[in-house]
């Protein structure tokens, strides 16, 4: 499926039916996390499986969820990884590739938020120095006449509030975009999800790169974010023909130069 379809078609499923996946199904997730190279120079971080959902999900409450309320599901995807710089970026990449595939296969997914660390690693199991990055619920999603319809996307911001021209602050309009090829993929790119819909970036577009800026990280899921929306904008990208990949090690003075805030982090640029 054509990369642009799949992401109109995504949505957040948080109520599922109790029968177990597949195995070859998600082996067909996992392998989509496994092969994927990530965006940090190396993998350096491991998935796991969670099959026992109900014991998990039991456990879980009050400690790992969305907004605090612990969803149940058949099964949990987990991602632990060493830290390195952009470790959480990468992971948020990798777990959003896998969602992408559960999408293809007609499963549906949720990211989850983790509350204690400590305790979720006891939970599960995870011995070892690296850090659970990235938390999600897959499964069969459920909708029963008596269930919320939760499917509706959220709002996005205007293609004209996602990005600036060649330096923070100047207007990018849409024949900006237009003249430029971009309009396509900031239109599929700013549909990332992001957690509570904060749609923390911002671009800054300037001939042969296009940088992209998060809020300060206030919580850490911040950075999720920001791999997230870089995995969107490169598939978009090369879904439009506009090859390329993100570079993630900054020069010091880059940030002065285009004249990003202080409140802001420059995460990296996409090579064109």
């Amino acid at each position: 499926m054509k990369f642009s379809k799949m992401i109109e078609e995504m949505r957040t499923v948080r109520d599922y039916k109790k029968e177990p996946v597949s195995p070859n199904l998600i082996q067909e997730v996992m392998d989509a996390g496994k092969t994927a190279a990530g965006i940090a120079g190396g993998r350096n971080v491991s998935i796991l499986f969670i099959d026992h959902g109900k014991e998990v999900f039991d456990q879980l409450s009050g400690k790992a969820g969305y907004y605090g309320k612990m969803v149940e599901a058949p099964h949990y995807l987990v991602i632990t990884s060493k830290v390195f710089p952009n470790y959480l970026e990468n992971s948020g990449y990798i777990m959003e590739l896998m969602r992408l595939k559960s999408r293809e296969l007609d499963l549906g997914t949720c990211w989850l938020s983790v509350e204690d660390e400590g305790t979720l690693r006891e939970i599960l199991g995870i011995g070892g120095e690296e850090k659970i990055t990235a938390f999600a619920a897959i499964g069969h999603s459920y909708k029963g006449i008596f269930k919320h319809d939760m499917s509706k996307q959220s709002t996005r911001m205007g293609l004209e509030e996602i990005a600036f021209l060649k330096r923070w602050g100047s207007p990018c309009t849409l024949e900006d975009l237009e003249a430029r090829g971009l309009t396509n993929i900031f239109y599929y790119t700013r549909l990332a999800p992001s957690w509570g819909n904060r749609q923390p970036w911002q671009f800054i577009i300037d001939k042969d790169r296009i940088l992209l800026t998060i809020q300060k990280e206030e919580r850490e899921d911040l950075r999720l974010d920001a791999g997230v929306v870089m995995l969107y904008f490169e598939k978009s990208a090369h879904d439009d023909g506009l090859p390329g990949n993100w570079k993630l090690d900054i020069p010091e003075d880059m940030k002065a130069i285009y004249g990003i805030p202080e409140d802001r982090t420059l995460v990296g640029y996409y090579s064109i």
